[in-house]
């Protein structure tokens, strides 16, 4: 009969078949997975967010550039405006006077040499200084080497060159200049046919004319206006020694 061999068995305190029935322990894998698929997916958020507020901050910089050339842009057209409107108020303001340019050289039969002449308007700057536009007819073509130049003759005696006259097939020019001396220095204004570059009226006068001495309004104004200050103040003791007689009232006669 065969024999069976008993089987050995361990016990542990007072817990037979231990072994056999003991609960598995969790292990340190099981623990670590979760672990690392969080670590994983904050870093993937980290680095999403991160590749977001770069390309917000491009986005911000590009905008920002595109604000500043737009703002360089509405600055150069509103000066544009401005240098526009400030043309135009110059010709629609009228001037302080109006002279007539004509030849002064004559010949046969005392009659001008020259049929060319022209039209200066002189206007004042609110900064003091005047302005000058010419309108000129009759002229012909400039030979080669030589241009129209229109001169401001000042007081003093200096020469400034106002502008050149490039003439129209139909002999009209037109030029026109700022920033001259103050009305009240202004002597004359000719148009001469002067070699290339000249500095000083030197050629052939074509036509000129006298300008009268006028004076300055920009500088009345002022004037004018420290006078209503200063009577204001001189009436001003008066009105207050008049308003407490104006108080005053007669007393009552008692019966």
């Amino acid at each position: 009969m065969p024999t069976l061999v008993g089987m050995a068995t361990t016990t542990t305190g007072d817990q037979p078949f231990s072994r056999i029935v003991e609960t598995k322990k969790t292990t340190s894998w099981s623990l670590g997975v979760p672990i690392a698929i969080f670590v994983v997916v904050a870093v993937a958020l980290i680095a999403y967010f991160a590749a977001k507020g770069t390309q917000a901050r491009e986005q911000v910089a590009q905008a920002e550039q595109a604000a500043q050339q737009a703002q360089q842009v509405l600055t150069q057209a509103q000066q544009k405006l401005a240098a526009v409107d400030a043309e135009l108020g110059k010709f629609r303001d009228a001037g302080r006077t109006t002279v007539i340019l004509q030849s002064t050289s004559t010949g046969k039969r005392g009659k001008a040499s020259s049929t060319a002449w022209g039209a200066a308007t002189w206007g004042e700057q609110q900064d003091g200084k005047s302005w000058l536009r010419l309108s000129a007819y009759g002229l012909g073509a400039a030979p080669a080497g030589k241009t129209y130049d229109l001169w401001f003759g000042s007081a003093s005696g200096d020469s400034m060159l106002v502008g050149k006259l490039d003439p129209n097939t139909d002999g009209t020019a037109f030029v026109d200049g700022k920033d001259l001396p103050a009305v009240d220095q202004g002597k004359s204004v000719l148009v001469s046919l002067d070699d290339e570059g000249a500095k000083t009226p030197g050629g052939q006068v074509v036509f000129q004319a006298s300008l009268p001495k006028l004076t300055p309004s920009q500088h009345a104004a002022p004037a004018t206006a420290d006078r209503s200050a200063t009577s204001g103040t001189e009436n001003a003791p008066n009105d207050a020694n008049a308003q407490p007689s104006q108080g005053k009232q007669a007393a009552p006669k008692k019966r």
